[in-house]
């Protein structure tokens, strides 16, 4: 696991003041971020629906973008280190406090930033650099919005939690089972991600004084001792918390690719044995749509 994964989750209001203030904020923190040696690249992500199959409720569907609200926001930055992604946080807590900060008054539920070890990668790459994307007709109306000169992707994201001392198990069976989805059309690639920690200053996770200045001033200013309220590797999850990221060319062939688990003797085995055997929790996939991407990261994993 040479590189890390940062992934900064958030649930914010599904409307078109939301979206203007991705396209406002968005780019900036990418700015920033750039700034540290560490950095190697990022994906943001929003939520586009679920898959039924895996939730196993009647509600979801895999095209729920005017239906979800709150919708998630997943913010993906890949680092060197964690340490890198850690220090990072530290030298310009100021400035990422003051951009955040900024979209409160879209943000319903987060940021929580767990940190990712990458178990197996093997993604495709992506030839154009990544600006605010169209996100269809079926999303509030973005008539500023920059569409991708590639066509847009699906990212699947596959939440497993795992039973303690099966991580190994679930680890080959989990590639086991990509490896054998890989000839399904239009799939493109998968990471296999294993949680490693939390970082306190990306969830904004602070002391308790500097908690209540924040509070205080709703954010207008940063407080003047940010102390983390914790250290990354503290917060290792127990039992395991692993995600299965995949890029699929569409959301209708993702569904059809995962289906094979269910419908294919062979790929049905291989996850029986391999996955569902070892789960606590799981799995359940949501799909989302890339929004913006620097992918320099992905020739890290190839």
């Amino acid at each position: 696991m040479e590189h890390q994964v940062a992934l900064n989750m958030s649930k914010v209001l599904n409307n078109k003041e939301s979206f203007d203030l991705m396209q406002k904020v968005g780019p900036r923190v990418c700015i920033t971020t750039a700034t540290h040696p560490g950095f190697v690249g990022f994906m943001a992500n929003i939520q586009t629906g679920i898959l039924p199959l895996a939730g196993r409720y009647g509600g979801g569907k895999i095209h729920m973008e005017k239906e979800l609200n709150p919708i998630r926001n997943y913010q993906y930055t890949m680092w060197k280190t964690w340490e890198a992604h850690d220090e990072f946080h530290a030298q310009q807590f100021d400035r990422i406090f003051e951009l955040c900060t900024s979209c409160l008054g879209m943000v319903v539920e987060g940021p929580w930033e767990p940190v990712y070890g990458i178990v197996k990668a093997k993604m495709p790459p992506v030839r154009s650099m990544g600006q605010i994307a169209d996100l269809g007709k079926d999303f509030v109306q973005q008539k500023d919005f920059i569409r991708l000169a590639t066509p847009q992707r699906c990212v699947a994201i596959g939440e497993h939690t795992v039973a303690p001392g099966k991580e190994k198990a679930f680890e080959k069976g989990a590639i086991e089972t990509m490896e054998a989805l890989s000839d399904s059309t239009g799939f493109l690639g998968y990471m296999i991600l294993k949680q490693i920690g939390v970082c306190a200053l990306g969830s904004f996770m602070l002391d308790p004084v500097s908690t209540a200045e924040t509070l205080q001033t709703l954010g207008a200013t940063p407080p003047k001792n940010p102390i983390p309220l914790f250290k990354t590797l503290d917060v290792m999850p127990s039992p395991p918390e692993y995600i299965i990221h995949s890029e699929w060319d569409a959301t209708e062939m993702a569904q059809l690719g995962f289906a094979k688990v269910l419908v294919n003797h062979t790929i049905r085995k291989i996850h029986d044995d391999g996955v569902m055997a070892h789960l606590i929790r799981g799995p359940y996939i949501m799909f989302f749509q890339p929004m913006m991407e620097e992918p320099g990261w992905r020739s890290f994993l190839s």
